[in-house]
């Protein structure tokens, strides 16, 4: 089966570069390019080796990289990730690690970055499995580690060629540390054996609960509908617009921000007053719904909204996040689909933690609890934050497994 991945690989290899090309040209940087072709590393040997997919894997990793570095701080460190935004982070978050572009998964390409580099030990942040260069890691003896391992469902639906890949992959893996067992067997289901798996918990419960202010950038009240997906703006807006929200201002950032004009399409019928971030149109009193189209200014809009209503739920997305806004203490809603955090779903409903809903007229009434009922809201946050602080010591934990 890897050898057929090697024809696949070859037959696309002119997408690959050309993707790469394009990607280094948009954010113009050349550096990208030559990284991915396994030119131009970073001069350092014998690191740790942490990869990152992009920039939520990164700011995820952060915790436990920085509990790492101050348990050793002679050991040098590597961080590579497969995007230039994933990059910005890491230099901003860990400047002591250096860091790279992963290489595309081709032998030659991954054999001269293995050949420069000479990593120690190789951790996976959740999900990223190349074949090659994980085959290659096992012929020259570095220990792989995937750590706050998941899979989606999209993940377990591919055809028996992939999983023969998968399992033929997962065989050069060490140790799989999984955020729950729903993961772990997930794992297993693709072919990694019950030694390898062990579940942890999730890395993001360890994330920075201490957060420095941000600017509030709405000037009115505001509800948060949060990293929405096609289809879900509308059934907000026809959902919030039952409710009894007085002045409160329904802000929403879709996952997708250049999905602005068909959201504006599906929502004019719905809303009277529309006003949009990337066009810098100001908030009136008249406003009712303000589209957040912009990137980066998402924990910001967490940190001043009333509550929380999590997209990527009320659609079959399988779910966000709900880790960020509950270190923050805010009050959180969410829609029915959520298989991608299922673990955590059930935690914090358990815990009084966090709501969830659909689109019938008992979830108006929750709304219209959660907008009216000061103490029933601030109950709701104070729990989402006792939650995030029981379990803020699984960095520590997951520090401890990468160390065996």
């Amino acid at each position: 089966m890897i050898i057929s991945y090697q024809f696949l690989l070859l037959f696309l290899a002119p997408v690959f570069f050309w993707l790469s090309i394009r990607h280094a040209v948009n954010h113009k940087n050349t550096l990208f390019l030559w990284q991915r072709l396994g030119m131009n590393l970073p001069a350092i040997e014998n690191p740790v080796w942490f990869h990152c997919a992009s920039v939520g894997e990164v700011i995820t990793a952060v915790p436990l990289i920085t509990l790492y570095h101050k348990q050793f701080p002679e050991q040098s460190i590597l961080l590579t990730t497969n995007t230039i935004t994933g990059a910005s982070i890491c230099k901003q978050k860990l400047p002591f690690a250096s860091h790279s572009f992963l290489p595309l998964d081709y032998r030659l390409i991954t054999r001269l970055f293995l050949n420069k580099i000479k990593p120690q030990k190789l951790i996976i942040m959740e999900t990223e499995l190349w074949p090659n260069l994980l085959q290659l890691c096992r012929l020259k003896k570095i220990p792989v580690n995937i750590i706050n391992g998941r899979l989606s469902q999209r993940s377990l639906n591919i055809n028996s060629w992939s999983k023969s890949v998968y399992k033929t992959t997962l065989s050069h893996v060490d140790k799989i540390y999984c955020r729950s067992d729903s993961d772990a067997d997930a794992y297993q289901s693709l072919g990694a054996t019950d030694q390898q798996t062990e579940t942890v918990g999730n890395l993001k419960f360890s994330a920075e609960l201490d957060l420095p202010a941000a600017d509030n950038l709405i000037g009115r009240p505001y509800v948060l509908a949060a990293s929405t997906h096609a289809g879900e703006e509308k059934i907000i807006v026809e959902l919030w617009n039952k409710t009894n929200h007085d002045n409160l201002l329904l802000v929403i950032a879709p996952r997708h921000p250049e999905r602005k004009n068909d959201i504006l399409t599906d929502i004019a019928v719905l809303t009277r007053d529309v006003k949009v971030r990337s066009l810098q149109q100001d908030i009136t009193d008249d406003t009712s719904v303000y589209l957040a189209d912009t990137l980066g200014e998402l924990p910001a809009l967490f940190q001043h909204a009333e509550f929380i209503i999590m997209g990527g739920s009320f659609v079959a997305k399988g779910g966000h996040n709900i880790l960020e806004p509950a270190a923050l203490s805010k009050a959180i809603t969410y829609g029915p689909s959520m298989e991608n955090f299922a673990a955590e779903d059930l935690l914090f409903r358990k815990n009084n933690a966090a709501i969830q809903i659909t689109a019938d007229q008992q979830s108006v009434e929750t709304i219209n609890r959660v907008i009216s009922d000061t103490d029933f809201r601030q109950t709701l946050a104070k729990n989402a934050l006792s939650v995030m602080q029981r379990n803020n010591n699984i960095a520590d934990i997951y520090l401890q497994k990468i160390m065996q």
